[in-house]
């Protein structure tokens, strides 16, 4: 019987877990704390409609090589921003090479240091995770993984 109460338990807690989804708000993430290379405090938009959400080396690499070859406000225009969690990296590796990498972009990246922003934004392994929003509402979440997907989602 026991055992029975505990699985009961454990899935009310599973289900009942507050993670982003289709019809939730747009300003349930700015309840994260985000800020930019420089240590500037970071709000999502109001008008956004892209978030790019990246959470490994491999899907950060892949979205800063893009975005790192259009222009500086190829993002703004496009009403998009682009998140990278880096919650999991070690604070000296952030202190020594990854703030001075990021402070070179020509593009704003929205820094996340704690792990609750990971269990609240879903993810898959080696893919970088993509929200649309709608009337400041989140419209879908999908995930992609190549620079072509990357433009197309970005672009349409």
């Amino acid at each position: 019987m026991k055992k029975i109460l505990i699985l009961i338990a454990l899935v009310i807690t599973i289900v009942g877990a507050d993670t982003i989804k289709v019809s939730s708000a747009l300003n349930s993430l700015n309840k994260f704390a985000f800020e930019n290379a420089q240590g500037a405090k970071l709000t999502i938009p109001s008008n956004v409609r892209t978030i790019v959400v990246s959470y490994e080396k491999y899907t950060g690499k892949l979205v800063n090589n893009y975005l790192d070859s259009k222009n500086p406000t190829y993002l703004d225009k496009l009403n998009a921003i682009f998140i990278a969690d880096i919650s999991e990296m070690p604070s000296i590796v952030i202190t020594l090479f990854a703030l001075p990498k990021i402070r070179k972009y020509k593009h704003t990246v929205y820094l996340h240091y704690s792990d609750e922003f990971a269990k609240y934004i879903p993810a898959k392994d080696k893919k970088i995770t993509i929200i649309k929003i709608k009337n400041q509402k989140v419209k879908s979440i999908s995930y992609i993984g190549t620079k072509s997907e990357l433009k197309n989602i970005l672009e349409n």
